[in-house]
């Protein structure tokens, strides 16, 4: 009996609350770090946008000047011929080589989600989700399909081709959402706010233009080369504006010559 009264004390003292002073501050602990790593994510992920942009211009001039070098008619020695296959080359390699760049771009838009829930007009709120999530299911598909044209998945080229565009459709799908999102909000705009309305309206015009050329490549509804590149090449040329410095960068001396 007195050992059994003291086995009941130890187990008592051994899993009281008080036996683990610490363990509340490394769970913080724990949660911080997991927070702030998602955050040096997100940036780490949407760092490289102004080089893709810049490729994504040169893909689509690549896929609009085949086309217009083909109207020529030119002979198979010609250099206009030479021309359309260099461009052809390019816009393919450029292409498989963006679609690296879209590897975890769901994360910074699946974290967005939540704040589409808190939007008070339900109109705009199942907008505002089927654009989100349809957009995030698109980034996650096409490296399925880019690992399928590997032979890293199951499937070979032919069946990463579909599922690219699969993932080209919801694309296109988000894209016209956001179209209906921006059509709203410049219906409602004050007439006077001419700054506002001119930059919702341009917004407008890129994601009609985007599911101009998406609608192209997923096969959806098929236009032609030139056209789709040439839409390709407007949207490159919106976001590559908005992302221009509006001021010239001031370099020092020393980190002129460091950098020649």
């Amino acid at each position: 009996k007195p050992f059994r009264l003291k086995l009941r004390s130890f187990e008592s003292s051994l899993f009281s609350p008080t036996s683990f002073p610490r363990r509340r501050p490394h769970f913080e602990l724990c949660q911080s770090v997991a927070a702030s790593s998602l955050d040096n994510l997100n940036v780490l992920c949407m760092e490289a946008k102004e080089p893709d942009k810049l490729a994504r211009f040169l893909q689509f001039a690549a896929r609009a000047s085949g086309p217009l070098s083909g109207l020529a008619a030119p002979s198979a020695a010609s250099r206009w011929r030479q021309l359309d296959g260099h461009a052809r080359t390019a816009m393919r390699l450029l292409a498989r080589a963006r679609r690296t760049h879209r590897w975890c771009k769901e994360l910074p838009v699946v974290r967005s989600i939540p704040k589409s829930l808190s939007i008070q007009d339900p109109i705009d709120r199942v907008l505002d989700l089927l654009q989100k999530v349809s957009l995030a299911t698109f980034m996650v598909v096409d490296p399925i399909g880019h690992m399928r044209q590997w032979r890293s998945l199951r499937g070979g080229k032919p069946a990463g081709a579909g599922t690219i565009r699969l993932g080209l459709k919801l694309c296109c799908f988000s894209n016209l959402v956001g179209a209906c999102t921006q059509m709203r909000k410049f219906l409602v705009l004050d007439p006077s706010s001419e700054d506002r309305r001119r930059g919702e309206f341009a917004c407008l015009i890129k994601h009609l233009l985007l599911v101009l050329q998406t609608a192209h490549l997923s096969l959806l509804y098929q236009t032609h080369h030139a056209l789709a590149g040439c839409a390709g090449m407007l949207t490159s040329c919106m976001d590559l504006q908005a992302r221009w410095p509006s001021a010239p960068v001031a370099v020092s001396k020393g980190q002129a010559s460091a950098e020649s």
